[in-house]
């Protein structure tokens, strides 16, 4: 039989989760697009407090202040003095764009809930999925300070570096090794950088790869998932992107995030999975005819079928 892509074999966890454990995801694009997947199935989930985070050191600060918030939660909040001022409003180098307010205050204080959510959930006993997009760095000249996102300022305040695979490892192992009672998922994002060119974002994604492959081999909590992998060679085609010709498509982002459920949910929670599916499927359909018997019947089997779903999830 004709063979038209390369199957990414992938050994399933030994230890796996369930619906029982907190998930928290952080890092780039794709891990907004499976934490937003996790919690549409009713999985127990906190994806990016800080916004979107592209690269290692980025990630490791977010975990830094994650876990220094929750031992001293008098001392480790954003203060006025994080706060710089962008073309689209107040925010800090610590944060995505989305955080952007229109004054300082209203950034503070959306910055500094978003801190004590993400704290408190870090830490609850669970797993934390990491996805790295790129291994280049911006550092701001002023401060030295690598910064999560540029704002749109000038870019002749910012030194853009490739980080090595050392420091890769160096800035993550730290939390790893510091919650040997949590499970660590790392994978490499498959966005394409294009910005950076092929051969640049191929050297960045090697990186990152060293990085995480000499994180997993030294800690037994720490896991890798070949997302990226499963992009490049069982969808090595170009109907697999979106329009961007950088960003997985809906279609490629349902084959992965399948892929994903297969290797890290135990077993004993797949007819859950099903359930959520269906449920997921119950809540999006839209009526054409509301206010109608056979609606409010819809409606009443839709109400049934999520309070059961919660019901066994909680139980």
């Amino acid at each position: 039989m004709l063979k038209l892509n390369t199957p990414v074999e992938i050994e399933p966890l030994e230890k796996r989760f369930s619906y029982r454990d907190s998930i928290l995801f952080i890092g780039s694009c794709f891990a907004d697009e499976m934490g937003r997947r996790c919690e549409e199935l009713y999985f127990d989930t906190l994806t990016n407090p800080f916004g979107v985070l592209f690269n290692p050191c980025s990630v490791a600060q977010c975990l830094g202040l994650l876990e220094g918030y929750g031992i001293n939660s008098c001392g480790c909040s954003f203060v006025p003095e994080d706060v710089i001022e962008t073309p689209d409003g107040y925010c800090s180098f610590h944060h995505h764009g989305s955080f952007c307010r229109s004054t300082p205050e209203e950034f503070l204080d959306d910055a500094n809930r978003a801190l004590a959510e993400g704290s408190e959930f870090y830490y609850r006993k669970g797993w934390v999925v990491v996805t790295l997009g790129t291994a280049f760095i911006y550092t701001d000249r002023e401060s030295g300070q690598p910064v999560s996102n540029c704002h749109k300022l000038p870019q002749e305040r910012f030194e853009r570096t490739m980080i090595d695979v050392d420091r890769v490892y160096d800035m993550l192992s730290q939390y790893v090794a510091a919650r040997p009672d949590r499970q660590w998922v790392f994978t490499v994002s498959p966005v394409r950088h294009l910005a950076d060119g092929l051969h640049a974002n191929q050297l960045s994604k090697a990186t990152l790869h060293l990085g995480i492959e000499k994180l997993v081999s030294r800690y037994p909590n720490a896991h890798y998932f070949p997302a990226y992998e499963i992009m490049m060679d069982e969808l090595r085609d170009y109907r697999f992107y979106a329009d961007d010709m950088m960003h997985p498509s809906q279609l490629a982002a349902n084959y992965i995030f399948g892929k994903f459920m297969e290797w890290a949910l135990s077993d004993s929670d797949r007819p859950l999975l099903a359930e959520a599916e269906n449920v997921r499927s119950m809540m999006q359909h839209r009526l054409l005819n509301p206010g109608t018997p056979q609606a409010a019947q819809f409606e009443r089997r839709r109400d049934e079928a999520l309070a059961s779903l919660l019901k066994k999830i909680r139980s």
